[in-house]
Protein backbone atom coordinates (compact mmCIF):
# COMPACT_ATOMS: atom_id res chain seq x y z
CA UNK A 1 0.00 0.00 0.00
CA UNK A 2 1.40 3.38 -1.03
CA UNK A 3 1.73 5.93 1.75
CA UNK A 4 0.87 9.49 0.81
CA UNK A 5 1.82 11.50 3.92
CA UNK A 6 -0.26 14.53 3.04
CA UNK A 7 -3.45 12.58 2.41
CA UNK A 8 -2.88 10.32 5.42
CA UNK A 9 -2.40 13.21 7.83
CA UNK A 10 -5.46 14.99 6.42
CA UNK A 11 -7.53 11.83 6.91
CA UNK A 12 -6.29 11.52 10.51
CA UNK A 13 -7.24 15.15 11.21
CA UNK A 14 -10.67 14.64 9.62
CA UNK A 15 -11.23 11.51 11.69
CA UNK A 16 -10.30 13.38 14.86
CA UNK A 17 -12.58 16.27 13.93
CA UNK A 18 -15.40 13.77 13.38
CA UNK A 19 -14.81 12.28 16.83
CA UNK A 20 -15.12 15.70 18.46
CA UNK A 21 -18.13 16.80 16.41
CA UNK A 22 -20.02 13.57 17.09
CA UNK A 23 -19.31 13.73 20.82
CA UNK A 24 -20.26 17.37 21.28
CA UNK A 25 -23.22 17.06 18.90
CA UNK A 26 -24.60 14.02 20.72
CA UNK A 27 -24.15 15.72 24.09
CA UNK A 28 -25.74 19.03 23.18
CA UNK A 29 -28.45 17.28 21.17
CA UNK A 30 -29.33 15.15 24.17
CA UNK A 31 -29.42 18.20 26.44
CA UNK A 32 -31.76 20.05 24.06
CA UNK A 33 -34.08 17.06 23.84
CA UNK A 34 -34.24 16.79 27.65
CA UNK A 35 -34.86 20.53 27.90
CA UNK A 36 -37.74 20.18 25.44
CA UNK A 37 -39.34 17.74 27.89
CA UNK A 38 -38.96 20.17 30.75
CA UNK A 39 -35.79 18.81 32.30
CA UNK A 40 -33.24 21.33 33.55
CA UNK A 41 -29.84 20.61 32.05
CA UNK A 42 -26.98 23.02 31.42
CA UNK A 43 -25.16 23.25 28.10
CA UNK A 44 -21.87 23.23 30.03
CA UNK A 45 -19.37 20.59 28.91
CA UNK A 46 -18.44 19.75 32.50
CA UNK A 47 -20.15 16.31 32.30
CA UNK A 48 -17.72 15.44 29.50
CA UNK A 49 -14.74 16.27 31.69
CA UNK A 50 -14.13 19.89 30.70
CA UNK A 51 -13.45 20.97 34.27
CA UNK A 52 -10.65 22.51 36.29
CA UNK A 53 -8.77 19.62 37.94
CA UNK A 54 -9.34 19.61 41.72
CA UNK A 55 -5.60 19.13 42.32
CA UNK A 56 -4.65 21.93 39.91
CA UNK A 57 -3.67 21.89 36.25
CA UNK A 58 0.06 21.37 36.75
CA UNK A 59 -0.37 18.39 39.06
CA UNK A 60 -2.98 16.91 36.74
CA UNK A 61 -0.61 17.15 33.77
CA UNK A 62 2.29 15.70 35.77
CA UNK A 63 0.15 12.78 36.96
CA UNK A 64 -0.95 12.22 33.37
CA UNK A 65 2.65 12.18 32.15
CA UNK A 66 3.51 9.68 34.89
CA UNK A 67 0.66 7.38 33.91
CA UNK A 68 1.64 7.73 30.25
CA UNK A 69 5.25 6.71 30.94
CA UNK A 70 4.09 3.81 33.10
CA UNK A 71 1.77 2.84 30.24
CA UNK A 72 4.71 2.72 27.83
CA UNK A 73 6.59 0.26 30.05
CA UNK A 74 3.54 -1.86 30.85
CA UNK A 75 2.47 -1.85 27.21
CA UNK A 76 5.79 -3.28 26.10
CA UNK A 77 5.55 -6.08 28.66
CA UNK A 78 1.93 -6.92 27.87
CA UNK A 79 2.55 -6.79 24.11
CA UNK A 80 5.43 -9.24 24.46
CA UNK A 81 3.27 -11.56 26.57
CA UNK A 82 0.37 -11.30 24.10
CA UNK A 83 2.68 -12.03 21.20
CA UNK A 84 4.01 -15.14 22.96
CA UNK A 85 0.51 -16.44 23.72
CA UNK A 86 -0.81 -15.77 20.22
CA UNK A 87 2.14 -17.56 18.64
CA UNK A 88 1.76 -20.48 21.05
CA UNK A 89 -1.83 -20.97 19.85
CA UNK A 90 -0.91 -20.56 16.20
CA UNK A 91 -2.37 -17.08 15.66
CA UNK A 92 -0.58 -14.27 13.81
CA UNK A 93 1.20 -11.95 16.22
CA UNK A 94 2.44 -9.11 14.02
CA UNK A 95 1.18 -5.52 13.82
CA UNK A 96 -0.19 -5.96 10.32
CA UNK A 97 -2.91 -3.30 10.55
CA UNK A 98 -0.70 -0.40 11.64
CA UNK A 99 2.62 -1.51 10.19
CA UNK A 100 2.15 0.21 6.80
CA UNK A 101 1.34 3.50 8.54
CA UNK A 102 4.36 3.24 10.83
CA UNK A 103 6.70 2.36 7.97
CA UNK A 104 5.25 5.21 5.91
CA UNK A 105 5.82 7.73 8.70
CA UNK A 106 9.43 6.60 9.11
CA UNK A 107 10.00 6.94 5.36
CA UNK A 108 8.41 10.38 5.34
CA UNK A 109 10.67 11.48 8.18
CA UNK A 110 13.68 10.18 6.27
CA UNK A 111 12.70 12.01 3.08
CA UNK A 112 11.43 15.31 4.50
CA UNK A 113 12.24 15.64 8.22
CA UNK A 114 11.63 19.39 8.41
CA UNK A 115 7.95 18.90 7.57
CA UNK A 116 7.31 15.36 8.78
CA UNK A 117 8.64 15.63 12.33
CA UNK A 118 6.55 18.61 13.53
CA UNK A 119 3.50 17.40 11.60
CA UNK A 120 3.58 13.90 13.09
CA UNK A 121 4.21 15.12 16.64
CA UNK A 122 1.39 17.67 16.34
CA UNK A 123 -1.21 15.39 14.76
CA UNK A 124 -0.46 12.00 16.31
CA UNK A 125 1.19 13.19 19.50
CA UNK A 126 -1.31 15.92 20.43
CA UNK A 127 -4.39 16.30 18.21
CA UNK A 128 -5.27 12.60 18.18
CA UNK A 129 -5.05 12.19 21.98
CA UNK A 130 -7.27 15.23 22.51
CA UNK A 131 -9.92 14.00 20.08
CA UNK A 132 -9.88 10.39 21.29
CA UNK A 133 -10.09 11.42 24.95
CA UNK A 134 -13.07 13.65 24.24
CA UNK A 135 -14.83 10.75 22.51
CA UNK A 136 -13.86 7.77 24.66
CA UNK A 137 -13.28 9.14 28.18
CA UNK A 138 -15.41 12.27 27.82
CA UNK A 139 -18.35 10.82 25.91
CA UNK A 140 -18.49 7.03 25.96
CA UNK A 141 -16.99 6.30 29.38
CA UNK A 142 -18.84 9.14 31.11
CA UNK A 143 -22.11 8.23 29.40
CA UNK A 144 -21.83 4.56 30.31
CA UNK A 145 -20.86 5.54 33.84
CA UNK A 146 -24.03 7.60 34.27
CA UNK A 147 -26.13 4.82 32.75
CA UNK A 148 -24.68 2.12 34.99
CA UNK A 149 -24.79 4.39 38.05
CA UNK A 150 -28.48 5.05 37.47
CA UNK A 151 -29.11 1.33 37.13
CA UNK A 152 -27.07 0.61 40.26
CA UNK A 153 -28.99 3.29 42.15
CA UNK A 154 -32.31 1.72 41.28
CA UNK A 155 -31.05 -1.72 42.30
CA UNK A 156 -29.71 -0.30 45.57
CA UNK A 157 -33.06 1.40 46.26
CA UNK A 158 -34.93 -1.86 45.74
CA UNK A 159 -32.45 -3.74 47.93
CA UNK A 160 -32.70 -1.06 50.62
CA UNK A 161 -36.49 -1.28 50.72
CA UNK A 162 -36.27 -5.04 51.10
CA UNK A 163 -33.65 -4.63 53.85
CA UNK A 164 -35.91 -2.29 55.78
CA UNK A 165 -38.73 -4.80 55.54
CA UNK A 166 -36.59 -7.79 56.54
CA UNK A 167 -34.42 -5.90 59.01
CA UNK A 168 -31.11 -7.34 57.75
CA UNK A 169 -28.42 -6.96 55.09
CA UNK A 170 -25.86 -4.23 54.43
CA UNK A 171 -26.64 -0.62 55.23
CA UNK A 172 -27.82 1.59 52.33
CA UNK A 173 -24.63 3.73 52.25
CA UNK A 174 -22.36 0.70 51.88
CA UNK A 175 -24.58 -0.69 49.16
CA UNK A 176 -24.55 2.64 47.30
CA UNK A 177 -20.72 2.84 47.37
CA UNK A 178 -20.48 -0.72 46.07
CA UNK A 179 -22.88 0.13 43.26
CA UNK A 180 -20.79 3.18 42.33
CA UNK A 181 -17.60 1.11 42.15
CA UNK A 182 -19.33 -1.51 40.02
CA UNK A 183 -20.64 1.16 37.66
CA UNK A 184 -17.13 2.60 37.26
CA UNK A 185 -15.56 -0.81 36.56
CA UNK A 186 -18.24 -1.77 34.02
CA UNK A 187 -18.11 1.58 32.21
CA UNK A 188 -14.31 1.64 32.20
CA UNK A 189 -14.02 -1.95 30.98
CA UNK A 190 -16.57 -1.57 28.19
CA UNK A 191 -15.28 1.78 26.91
CA UNK A 192 -11.66 0.52 27.15
CA UNK A 193 -12.52 -2.60 25.15
CA UNK A 194 -14.09 -0.39 22.47
CA UNK A 195 -11.00 1.83 22.45
CA UNK A 196 -8.62 -1.12 22.16
CA UNK A 197 -10.71 -2.70 19.39
CA UNK A 198 -10.51 0.52 17.38
CA UNK A 199 -6.77 -0.05 16.88
CA UNK A 200 -7.40 -3.35 15.03
CA UNK A 201 -4.33 -5.06 16.53
CA UNK A 202 -4.99 -8.29 18.50
CA UNK A 203 -1.41 -8.36 19.78
CA UNK A 204 -1.84 -4.87 21.24
CA UNK A 205 -5.38 -5.29 22.57
CA UNK A 206 -4.40 -6.06 26.17
CA UNK A 207 -1.80 -3.27 26.23
CA UNK A 208 -4.19 -0.63 24.93
CA UNK A 209 -7.05 -1.92 27.10
CA UNK A 210 -4.89 -1.60 30.22
CA UNK A 211 -3.78 1.91 29.25
CA UNK A 212 -7.40 2.91 28.63
CA UNK A 213 -8.43 1.67 32.08
CA UNK A 214 -5.78 3.95 33.56
CA UNK A 215 -7.10 6.83 31.46
CA UNK A 216 -10.60 6.22 32.83
CA UNK A 217 -9.20 6.40 36.36
CA UNK A 218 -7.52 9.71 35.55
CA UNK A 219 -10.76 10.99 34.01
CA UNK A 220 -12.61 10.39 37.28
CA UNK A 221 -9.91 12.11 39.33
CA UNK A 222 -9.03 15.08 37.11
CA UNK A 223 -11.45 15.53 34.24
CA UNK A 224 -10.01 15.35 30.73
CA UNK A 225 -6.71 17.19 31.27
CA UNK A 226 -4.81 14.35 32.95
CA UNK A 227 -5.89 11.58 30.52
CA UNK A 228 -5.05 13.83 27.57
CA UNK A 229 -1.57 14.37 29.04
CA UNK A 230 -1.14 10.62 29.58
CA UNK A 231 -2.39 9.74 26.11
CA UNK A 232 -0.18 12.40 24.51
CA UNK A 233 2.84 11.08 26.43
CA UNK A 234 2.14 7.53 25.28
CA UNK A 235 1.63 8.53 21.63
CA UNK A 236 4.64 10.86 21.66
CA UNK A 237 6.89 8.01 22.76
CA UNK A 238 5.74 5.96 19.76
CA UNK A 239 6.23 8.93 17.45
CA UNK A 240 9.73 9.47 18.87
CA UNK A 241 10.67 5.87 18.00
CA UNK A 242 9.31 6.33 14.45
CA UNK A 243 11.19 9.60 14.03
CA UNK A 244 14.46 8.12 15.29
CA UNK A 245 13.93 5.16 12.96
CA UNK A 246 13.37 7.48 10.01
CA UNK A 247 16.52 9.42 10.88
CA UNK A 248 18.50 6.18 11.08
CA UNK A 249 19.17 6.23 14.83
CA UNK A 250 16.96 3.24 15.63
CA UNK A 251 16.71 -0.02 13.63
CA UNK A 252 13.42 -0.32 11.73
CA UNK A 253 12.69 -3.68 13.41
CA UNK A 254 12.11 -2.01 16.81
Amino acid sequence: MNFDPGITMILVVLQNALFVVLTLGAFWGGVLVLRAFGRRFSLSLAPLGFIRPPQGGVRAVLSGIGVGLAGVVLSALLAAASQYVLKAFGYPADNSAQQPLMEGISSWVSENPAVAIPAVFLIIGLVTPVAEEILFRGGIFAGLGRLFSAAAGKIAAIATSRTLISGGGRDPETRQHAGGRSAFVLAAALSSAMFASLHLEPVLFLSIFTLAMGLCWLRIRSGLLAPIAAHATFNSFTVTILVLSGLGFVPESI
